[in-house]
């Protein structure tokens, strides 16, 4: 049987995806049209209106046309039209019911070239602006607030947020509201081109750094009114992508919190801080009618995944001393703390500091990554390493055999001169390395900037575009073969590593 090509927007969701959810007759219009003898302006503009004439009242029914005929056009010049356009569909399918919504948007057309932008680039930043009409301000050409690379802009705006207000869901929406608000200004400014997606990641840092200080100053607040107690006793500590001011748009926030052990209290304070700690995962996390601010992580704790949400100060030390794995020893060295500073959290800093200089065992974390690499239900070895393959999807950079742990493990080994053959070996691969860990950081900034949940096999055209223009690479067959071979020959290049390790350590 020949292999039918499905010929829909190559953004179109996935239907199990709760994020993005598809309506099929936004898919058989856009074959419609595909398939028409004629297609021109009018006569997609007559056949929208004729599906939204069907759905929608006599009242709303001329605003809605005004609009069309004033965006299809804007849209029909783009190469992506047929992307455009559905995700067109999607957004007046999404506010055809909120009138408030549609007379200002027809009182906005002088924001309909940027507003197209964000049809023509992906469904995901379609949905941000379907939910909030705020966000209709910074499509405004004239809106003059915009990024400086400074904390403060971020801040600023949470600020204006009343966190005494008693009503708790009240202010847990506030805070969501700017923070959507924030985040678009973002997206829009890197897919305008203001910001590059170097930039876009430090910036999403920034916000989430952010996010976190003001829930911060929330959940101490409520915790003075609840006990009475000032809590300065505590560290929180970022792993990950939150760690190194590399975050992506949908990152989570990787966390480890810790607290003293109040070895000189009379009565013990470990509870206050559990509540505070579990309040501030509350805020982050919880879903609320204006949705989530960050999936928060922290399995990377002493305890693991199911123990207790917090560590004192001497469980912490003891586990990371004594118990840690190697993996999880060079996954510390990336780390910062991002809780407010006090007198505990320089104790913190002073051990992390300590902490980073204990010995890594090359045996030990050759022994890990082995592991962490075949099933450990069969036997071990070398055979069954080299011949694991990668996960079937290309854009997948963490996990994958050769991708970003892999050149983690490889950069620790460059410690050590002895493992190589000689210096030019060493130069050769910095460059292998440092070429694919670029193309990854942007490849991941991306997808994220495309998808939310669950991610597709395609990317948007327009994403395409932007993704190459900061490669280099001519077009989507010549990225996806550019990964694949880096990450063949990174895999291949810790395998030599971990084979010299066994017969040389």
């Amino acid at each position: 049987m020949l292999y039918r090509k499905l010929t829909i927007p190559l953004n179109l969701p996935k239907p199990y995806n709760e994020e993005i959810g598809v309506n099929y007759s936004h898919v058989n219009l856009i074959h419609e049209i595909q398939n028409s003898s004629k297609i021109n302006e009018n006569s997609i503009i007559n056949s929208f209106d004729k599906y939204f004439t069907k759905k929608i009242s006599s009242v709303i029914q001329p605003t809605v046309f005004i609009f069309l005929n004033d965006i299809v056009p804007i849209i029909y010049k783009s190469k992506q039209k047929d992307e455009g356009l559905y995700q067109l569909l999607r957004f007046l399918d999404n506010n055809v019911s909120n009138f408030i919504y549609l007379e200002d948007l027809i009182n906005r057309n002088f924001i309909y070239v940027n507003l197209s932008k964000i049809f023509l680039f992906s469904g995901y930043l379609t949905n941000l602006i379907s939910e909030d009409i705020k966000l209709l301000d910074i499509l405004d050409p004239d809106y003059a607030m915009r990024l400086n690379g400074n904390i403060t802009f971020y801040q600023n705006t949470f600020d204006k947020i009343d966190i005494n207000i008693s009503d708790e869901e009240t202010v847990l929406d506030n805070l969501r509201k700017n923070h959507r608000f924030l985040k678009f200004q973002i997206l829009f400014a890197l897919i305008q081109g203001d910001i590059d997606i170097k930039r876009a990641s430090y910036e999403f840092s920034l916000l989430a750094q952010a996010t976190l200080n003001i829930t911060l100053q929330i959940v101490e607040n409520q915790i003075d009114k609840k006990y009475n107690i000032k809590c300065d006793q505590y560290c929180i500590i970022a792993y990950g992508r939150f760690g190194t001011f590399t975050m992506t748009a949908n990152s989570d926030l990787d966390l480890v919190f810790i607290h003293n052990d109040d070895i000189n209290s009379h009565k013990s304070k470990r509870h206050i801080y559990i509540d505070l700690f579990r309040k501030v995962i509350k805020i982050l996390s919880t879903k609320t009618k204006e949705g989530i601010l960050y999936e928060v992580d922290t399995k990377l704790k002493p305890s693991g995944k199911y123990g207790p949400v917090a560590s004192t100060f001497t469980n912490f030390k003891n586990y990371q001393v004594n118990k840690s794995f190697s993996w999880e020893k060079i996954a510390f060295k990336k780390t910062r703390i991002v809780s407010t500073k006090n007198e505990f959290s320089s104790q913190i800093s002073k051990l992390t500091n300590e902490l980073n200089l204990i010995p890594i065992s090359y045996r030990d974390i050759s022994n890990e990554i082995r592991l962490m690499r075949v099933n450990t239900n069969k036997p071990l070895s070398n055979e069954s390493i080299i011949k694991r393959k990668s996960p079937s999807k290309w854009f997948e950079t963490k996990y994958t055999a050769g991708g970003q742990r892999d050149i983690e493990f490889v950069r620790f080994f460059f410690q050590d001169k002895s493992i190589f053959k000689n210096t030019h070996e060493i130069d050769e691969k910095i460059l292998l390395l440092e070429k694919m860990e670029k193309l990854f950081f942007k490849l991941d900034q991306i997808m994220n900037i495309c998808f939310l949940d669950e991610k597709q096999d395609n990317l948007p055209s327009k994403a395409i575009n932007l993704l190459n223009s900061a490669t280099n690479e001519k077009d989507l067959g010549s990225l996806k073969s550019s990964v694949k071979q880096g990450k063949n020959e990174i895999y291949n290049v810790l395998n030599q590593i971990l084979e010299r390790v066994e017969d040389n350590f």
